[in-house]
């Protein structure tokens, strides 16, 4: 859908424990559509939500489970997204969409 409408846009709220399982798929995914991916979750904001999500985004590491957070037993793995990637999810999708970019 990402490829037929150009101003489509996806979070990745509540998607976590789905993306984390299969790290090569995603990165090379959310690499393609960084300009189109924005950052999001629907866990309360604590340190450790941030945490978590930040380790699965950033990081390069590999299987560890996170059952408090997300309550699922198979292991998550960081996605080791570009700092070009990061900025764009983290940041900059948001400030064009919100048009102070």
């Amino acid at each position: 859908m990402l490829d037929e409408f150009p101003n489509l846009y996806a979070d990745v709220a509540a998607r976590y424990a789905e993306i984390a399982p299969i790290p090569r798929f995603v990165s090379t995914f959310m690499d393609s559509y960084r300009e189109r991916i924005l950052y999001g979750t629907d866990m309360h904001p604590t340190e450790q939500m941030y945490q978590t999500t930040f380790r699965i985004l950033e990081s390069a590491d590999e299987h560890f489970y996170e059952t408090d957070r997300f309550g699922y037993h198979w292991a998550l793995n960081g996605l080791s997204l570009s700092d070009e990637a990061l900025r764009n999810i983290y940041r900059e999708n948001a400030l064009h969409l919100s048009g102070r970019k």
